[in-house]
């Protein structure tokens, strides 16, 4: 829905390949910009009941339980001017500074309609509180724009409809939580060694092994998100775990007139 550091964008339908068709709840445990979600066909699943969205930033939270109910939001936003820098900074200093986000409901419009400004008007969504407005100048259409456009469109309003929790634990409860036979748990936290990257995280270097061991001894299926790196095949051996990978152009990367570097991403399984 709007953009955010390690959003899964241009990959989402690479990673539904590997769903499978008979699950019945769906979680997304580093539910970040829910790129996976989104762009996918998982809302058609035949036997899909629920679908849980998760992380542990509770803005991201707030702003997915904000378009649980896509039109009323929508209409909440309708009258903002897109592409206002005094708007800006006055939006980055009300959430982020006056209030305590530990202290909003969720679903909270005004605080939703203020950080979704925010958040499409910077960089990636990258450190939101501190990030600069990046003003266009008229050339290019206001993110924001087509961030409350979709709240519209029939392609996205469908799969917001379908959502049926937001959750704002950590990664270890939501598991324990879902778990079950029926439950897929798509996982993409943040990549080792690019932990610090995140603003508004719990997720340390021994998170990564905590989490692969945990997934490890899940009733449920899943598919975890990774760059290679020497630990992981020790924790989720190939041998015992299906891994797949493909090469992918990094968003993050590009610079203009210079080609775009690429990455092998790596996804792990432990059903075939």
């Amino acid at each position: 829905m709007i953009s955010y550091i390690g959003g899964k964008s241009r990959m989402s339908k690479w990673i539904c390949e590997y769903i499978p068709e008979d699950i019945e709840t769906y979680v997304e445990v580093f539910g970040g910009a829910f790129w996976v979600y989104v762009n996918g066909d998982i809302h058609e699943k035949p036997k899909l009941k629920e679908v849980i969205y998760n992380d542990f930033n509770r803005y991201m939270v707030n702003l997915f339980e904000c378009c649980r109910t896509p039109e009323e939001f929508h209409k909440f936003m309708i009258d903002l001017k897109a592409q206002n820098e005094k708007l800006f900074y006055k939006f980055q200093k009300d959430i982020f500074k006056n209030k305590d986000i530990s202290k909003i409901e969720l679903g909270d419009f005004e605080f939703g309609q203020k950080y979704a400004y925010i958040m499409t008007q910077v960089f990636s969504g990258l450190n939101a509180e501190k990030a600069k407005f990046i003003d266009l100048k008229g050339k290019y259409k206001s993110k924001f724009d087509s961030f409350r456009g979709r709240l519209v469109n029939p392609k996205f309003t469908k799969k917001l409809l379908k959502i049926t929790q937001c959750e704002n634990l950590s990664y270890e409860e939501v598991i324990e939580k879902y778990d079950s036979p029926k439950t897929y748990f798509y996982c993409d936290p943040p990549y080792w060694k690019t932990e610090n990257y995140y603003s508004l995280h719990d997720f340390d270097v021994e998170d990564h092994k905590k989490l692969c061991t945990q997934l490890s001894n899940i009733k449920g299926r899943f598919s975890l998100s990774y760059y290679e790196f020497d630990l992981l095949s020790e924790w989720l051996p190939k041998d015992k775990f299906k891994w797949e990978s493909r090469e992918f152009v990094k968003a993050a990367a590009a610079q203009k007139g210079k080609e775009q570097s690429k990455g092998t991403e790596i996804l792990v399984m432990n059903y075939k």
